[in-house]
């Protein structure tokens, strides 16, 4: 084997041996920040199912939060020393595409005006103004949202090399 061969396939193993941990690290700390997320985590949930769960129907983001949270934690738990990672790559990827997408639609349209009964709210800013000015006032939800973009990308990566 020449050298050659040696160093272009060191990198695909170091994917292949640290590429699941890295990923799986990143994704639990999504996970547990959305089921801790203070303004819309578990605490947030419990409150209103308390309060009144009808709540949720106006403002569903505390329960998709948890829930998503919860599966991200138990999904990485299970797919650590699972045979076949590709069910949970895919479906950790169905969630990361569906927290970046639920993020850019839910200030798009207004804090969620695309729910029955619930008006837009935009500040008196056009759509792409209102989801810039909130990634700009909130770096905990900017950071996040890097993090879910990094793990969407390695989650395509892995699920390309499990074929």
């Amino acid at each position: 084997m020449s050298s050659e061969t040696a160093e272009t396939t060191e990198p695909a193993a170091t994917l292949d041996t640290h590429g699941p941990w890295v990923t799986g690290v990143l994704a639990l700390v999504v996970g547990v920040a959305h089921l801790f997320y203070p303004e819309l985590g578990f605490f947030t949930f419990a409150a209103r199912v308390t309060a009144d769960p009808g709540l949720l129907l106006a403002d569903p983001r505390p329960a998709l939060f948890v829930g998503s949270g919860l599966g991200t934690v138990v999904g990485v738990l299970l797919a650590r020393d699972a045979p076949d990672r590709r069910p949970y790559y895919l479906a950790g990827l169905a969630v990361f595409v569906g927290y970046v997408a639920g993020y850019f639609a839910w200030h798009l349209a207004g804090h969620g005006g695309f729910l029955p009964g619930r008006e837009p709210l935009r500040h008196g800013r056009s759509p792409v103004e209102n989801v810039l000015t909130h990634l700009g006032s909130d770096p905990f939800a900017a950071a996040l949202l890097a993090v879910e973009a990094v793990v969407i990308v390695l989650l395509v990566v892995l699920l390309d090399r499990a074929r």
